[in-house]
């Protein structure tokens, strides 16, 4: 069996039409360090949801221990950046679980994300430390996120959904005018939301086995199976921001997982988003080969090798590059504005 046929049968559980029996019969035939790789690449709880196997037991009272820890976290956050009139939505897993599943504790997360405007970032910032969070400081994503930790929940505070360069235009201001109340919290609107799913990982997990994890692919394939969104909008967003490929790319790589599994949706998607011939070619051989898990030790093979082809041209390549070079260049800068914060 190759990677590619390991993370098929590990994703196995996201399908709701297999049942359980066979569930089991596919854990059995993995192997005795199948359960453990199920558990590494965020499937455990999902796993022991489905089966009440032993052996993600762990993983699941884990997961159901940081939920709730979480839940109570964002119960304060909305109470505290609502009394400080910050428009904020939860975006990525800690939103996709709310909406995705009956009991969202069985989606792994680690990490609650929030997306702000960015002239609210140290506003933000400096009303989660005084509810308790601590600031820390990271010179390498301070350009457009900032850690804040209070015992085991951690805040990623995202004042731009990727490195500044990476799109085309800054469209937070956009996002967040179209945020949505649901499961008594901010979030993004459903067209927004399946943008994030497919650009984000792209560009910040590499579509990596492990980086990634699975249960980020299988939020896409319960999104696919579950929601509902109007493409043409999604297609539209990524077109003006010169990342179809990158859309493109994950929607592959979700569908060289989920075969021979046929999804609503992803032929028609991939057929309108598809890059040119020698591109398409270079990725989908890049996926198949899984070289982003093979070169996690070598970040600028996969930045080279990989995420340059994801924008949908040169001059978006480009753009992103001198983005990365300013964004270094800036790190103290935008490190001194929460510098009081650092010091509490």
């Amino acid at each position: 069996m190759t990677r590619l046929d390991d993370y098929r049968s590990a994703l196995l559980a996201t399908y709701p039409d297999l049942s359980d029996a066979e569930l089991v019969q596919a854990l059995d035939a993995g192997g005795p360090g199948f359960a453990s790789f199920i558990v590494d690449h965020g499937l455990g709880p999902l796993w022991h949801e489905r089966t009440e196997r032993d052996e993600f037991r762990e993983s699941r009272l884990l997961a159901e221990a940081l939920y709730a820890a979480q839940e109570h976290a964002l119960g304060e956050i909305d109470v505290v950046l609502n009394d400080a009139g910050v428009a904020y939505a939860v975006i990525k897993g800690a939103a996709s679980r709310l909406l995705l599943h009956e009991n969202p504790a069985i989606r792994a997360c680690h990490d609650i994300d929030l997306l702000v405007h960015p002239e609210d970032r140290v506003r933000t910032a400096t009303a989660l430390v005084e509810a308790g969070f601590t600031a820390v400081s990271d010179a390498l994503n301070i350009s457009h996120e900032l850690l804040l930790s209070r015992s085991i929940v951690d805040i990623d505070l995202h004042w731009g959904l990727l490195r500044a360069g990476r799109l085309r235009r800054d469209c937070v201001a956009d996002m967040l005018s179209r945020r949505r109340r649901e499961c008594n919290t901010w979030m993004l609107d459903a067209e927004d939301a399946f943008f994030v799913l497919l650009v984000h990982p792209a560009f910040a997990k590499h579509l990596a086995g492990w980086n990634m994890g699975l249960h980020r692919v299988a939020d896409i394939v319960s999104w696919l199976l579950t929601r509902s969104f109007d493409w043409h909008t999604v297609r539209d967003r990524l077109q003006q921001n010169g990342v179809q490929t990158a859309a493109w790319t994950t929607l592959r790589w979700v569908e060289l997982l989920t075969a021979p599994n046929a999804l609503p949706g992803p032929d028609t998607m991939l057929s309108d988003l598809r890059p040119g011939r020698w591109r398409r070619a270079w990725l989908d051989r890049w996926l198949r080969n899984d070289y982003s898990e093979r070169t996690s030790a070598a970040h600028w093979a996969r930045l080279l090798g990989f995420s340059v082809f994801l924008h949908d041209t040169p001059n978006d390549s480009l753009r992103a590059f001198v983005g990365r070079y300013r964004a270094r260049r800036r790190s103290a800068t935008d490190l001194a504005a929460f510098r009081e914060l650092f010091d509490q």
